[in-house]
This record gives C-alpha cells, structure tokens and sequence, in this order.
C-alpha cells in the first residue's frame, strides 16, 4: 500500500514539473532583429534562465534571466537579451528554467533574420486585434506561415489597455506568432488606458527613454515608429531621423509605422490633419515610400501623395524622388469589428478600399517591394509592386506603376455619377465597380477614343455603402473611391 502511494505521489510530482508555468514566449529587440535581440516571458517562479546555442547541445551555455514585474497578480516577466548580433539566417534552440516547477521546458527553436545588409527580405503589418479572437488568431498564424524577417504592429493590442484578462486572450491568441517573430509596436489609442503596461510588456527600442517611438535599421531599409497617440515633441527628431536615413547611400526604403492615418474614407477621416504641415511634409521632404497605419477596422491604400505638389489631386506614381509621391496603407483588420461607412474628405486620395479582417506582407527585392494583402482565411485582397530601378543602384530601370487622373462626381452619390477619366491610352476599357468587401458589382464595356473619357451610371440600386471604380485598359488599371449616401 506505501509503495503504491508512493508511486502515485512521484508520478503526480512528475507531471507537476512536466507542466511548464511558463507561458507568453515573444521576442523583441533594442535594435533591429539581430542586434539587441530578446526574449520575454510570463511565469509565477522566482529566478527562470535560459540555456541555447546554434545546436541541440546548447553550446552557448546557460544565463539566469533578468525579472521584473509582469501585469497579472503573482507573475512576472522574465528577460534575456542574446549576445549581439546573433548569427543571421540560422536556427537557435533554447530551453527554459521553470523556476515554479523546478524543471526546464522542451527543447524550443526560433529562426533568426536575414544578414543586416540583406537586400532581400521580407517583413509584415498588422492591427488593430481586439475584439475577435478567433480572426486574430487566424491572422496571426497567417503571418508567423510567413516566416518574415520582422513585424510591425500599429497599435490597439486590447480594448481597455489595462485589464490583465485581455492582455491573457491576447497572448493566447498569439501564441504561436508571437513565439517566433521580433514585433515592433506602435501604441493605439486603447494601448493608451494602460501605457505603462503598453511599455513594460514589450522589448523595444528606445529613443530619448521613450520606446513609444524610434528607429530601427536593417537590410536596406529604415523602419521608424511614431507615437500618434502624442504626437507633439516627435517632430525634430523625426526630421533629423529621416535626414540621416536619405544622406545614407545603403539605405533605399524608408518605412513608418503608427496608429492614426492621415488619409482614409473609413471611419476616423481627420485625425491627423493638423499634423500635416509637420509630420507629413518631413514625410514629403525626404521622400518616406512606405506608411502603416491602423485605427480604421479594414484595409485601404491611397493613391501617390505629395502635399508639396497637391493638397487636392494625387501625383502621377510612387516614389522618392521629387514630385513622387507616398503610398498609404491602413491595415487595421487582425481582429477588431470591421469598419465601412465614412466621408468623402479623403476620397481624392484612395485608390482601393475593402471592409475585410487582414495583414500586409511586404517582400524586399532589392530596389522592389512586392506588397500583398491578404484576409484572415488567406485569400488575396491586392497585390502591388512599388518599384524604384530607375533611381535605385540595383538592377537596371524597370517601367513604375503610374496613376492616371480619375475622379467621379458627384460623391457622395445618390443615384448616379458621372466618371471623368484621364489617360494616353484609347481603345475598348471596362469600367467595374466594387462594393466594401470586394465583390464585384457591376462591369461594362466602354470605347475610349481619345485620352478623356466621360462615363455616367445609374447607381440607384446600389446600398449606401463604400465602392470602388475600376477603369482597365489593357494593363492599366486606376481607381477611385465613390460612396454612396
């Protein structure tokens, strides 16, 4: 009878130690994603560490791991930072101390970037997650399938900011994504009720003892987050941010990453208008190619845009180069309640609108960027390439995507509108119209036999809603925003 009772105690023992405590595995950085990498965890121990190396020996040997307190009663966090850089384009195999069970977790692996002067990687964007866990889940699976270099998050992780069963669903959620990729994050205005949480639960840069915003270079790019949230103070550093990055020869992309858009047809139009003449125009003065946003629950992409040149109208592409202009995109959609009516403040500026949860996932090919948007069932919404050979120092001049002049009126509409469209090619084009989640709603045939083209249709059938024009002619394709009322 003892040796039975023995045995169930030892057994129960077992099992207790082989049931990790340990949970909320991320990875983040002071740096870019191999130097100043680090890993982050949650747990109820005293004193965790970490074994791991290049190999199942774990030849790096093994560190104890620096606590602090985490945002949940009785747990905290704990931090090892690897000795940097850590080797580029290899696998780390770790495992963990669970001090609260007194064993170590399983062997566990994390893929490292691409070298530091790679012009070839790739990198995704996300936001705004905090209602549907089971689309961010789906969403964020999509992304780690991805097995991107780093991950920009633009803001609203939660819906309080400060409820610690939130955060719980968050990194559940996440789990798997979270366990291997280096996520920068932007703070959304949710992130806001808890900002000393926002900021203690990640591993950020910093910039002057602040990580709510700052920069981090790799490969041939620069990626700068700013804090929408308060935006005041960020200006000046900002510019000699950006200056630095265009005095640079190796850097080609300049990528920003924050909450609020400035130009969208969703619900929060406005938001960021007084920062125009600051933000955006150090955006326009050193030619930014590429700007993520969240804020609006859906996904949206402006048309080139360059206050220098107009307030009111598009320029012809996309581009640093003087009178190029910025790409927009609002990828606010991993989980939060889908947004779709809005104003027409900013409808000039939009080139395609789609009421449906998403991700971006950006491949860098060198003086490229093939740009994908995708839904939480993986399907694609748009795929674009903003291409920069004939100024970049790889590769010869290749052909950009040019935007013609298209515009209709009256928007809002009613029951009908009249399209005006502007552009060197003639011949047979097909005008269609799309609705909020991209379903094609109409399609008809038009002979273009000089470069304006005036088209007028009956919209009276239509619900109220957020649609795009399409005019195709041959390979060129222009859009514009119409909304309905």
């Amino acid at each position: 009878m003892k040796k039975t009772l023995f045995l169930s105690v030892l057994l129960i023992a077992m099992a207790a130690k082989t049931n990790a405590a340990i949970k909320q595995i991320r990875w983040g950085s002071s740096g870019n994603p191999l130097n100043g990498l680090t890993i982050t965890w949650s747990n109820t121990g005293a004193a965790d560490s970490i074994r791991w190396g290049y190999t199942t020996a774990y030849e790096q040997g093994g560190f104890k791991a620096v606590k602090r307190t985490g945002y949940a009663s009785g747990t905290s966090f704990f931090k090892y930072v690897f000795p940097s850089p850590v080797t580029a384009s290899s696998t780390i195999y770790y495992k963990m101390w669970d001090s609260s069970t007194n064993s170590w977790t399983t062997q566990k692996t994390f893929a490292t970037a691409p070298p530091e002067n790679s012009s070839n990687f790739s990198f995704c964007a996300l936001g705004d997650c905090r209602d549907d866990l089971t689309v961010l889940a789906a969403v964020s699976n999509l992304a780690n399938a991805k097995h991107s270099a780093l991950t920009v998050f633009n803001g609203d992780l939660t819906y309080s900011g400060n409820v610690a069963s939130e955060y719980d669903d968050f990194f559940t959620s996440t789990s798997a994504f979270l366990a291997n990729n280096v996520v920068y994050h932007a703070q959304g205005n949710h992130d806001v009720g808890g900002a000393t949480w926002f900021q203690n639960i990640f591993d950020l840069p910093q910039t002057n003892g602040s990580n709510l915003y700052y920069s981090v270079r790799y490969g041939n790019a620069i990626f700068i987050t700013l804090n929408s949230e308060s935006p005041s103070g960020q200006t000046t550093w900002l510019n000699t941010t950006l200056a630095a990055a265009a005095a640079d020869p190796t850097i080609e992309w300049k990528v920003i990453s924050f909450h609020k858009p400035f130009f969208n047809v969703g619900s929060h139009v406005g938001d960021m208008n007084s920062y125009r003449t600051t933000w955006w125009k150090a955006f326009d003065d050193y030619g930014v190619d590429l700007i993520l946003n969240g804020h609006d629950h859906n996904y949206q992409r402006t048309k080139p845009i360059n206050l220098k040149v107009s307030t009111s109208a598009p320029v012809a592409k996309y581009g640093s180069a003087t009178g190029e202009g910025r790409c927009e995109i609002v990828c606010g959609g991993a989980g939060a309640g889908l947004y779709s009516v809005g104003t027409t403040a900013d409808s000039w500026a939009m080139n395609y609108f789609n009421s449906k949860y998403n991700y971006v996932y950006c491949d860098v090919q060198g003086c490229k960027m093939v740009i994908t948007a995708y839904t939480n069932t993986g399907t694609v919404l748009e795929t674009f390439t903003l291409d920069k050979s004939a100024s970049c120092t790889i590769g010869a001049p290749e052909v950009t995507e040019r935007f013609n002049a298209i515009s209709v009126f009256p928007n809002p509409a009613e029951n009908n509108f009249t399209l005006h469209y502007s552009s060197e090619k003639t011949g047979d084009a097909i005008v269609k119209i799309f609705n909020s989640m991209g379903q094609e709603v109409a399609s008809e045939k038009v002979s273009k036999t000089s470069t304006e083209l005036e088209f007028k249709y009956d919209v009276s059938k239509y619900s109220k809603g957020i649609y795009v024009v399409s005019v195709i002619i041959d390979n060129q394709r222009d859009n514009s925003v119409l909304i309905l009322k």
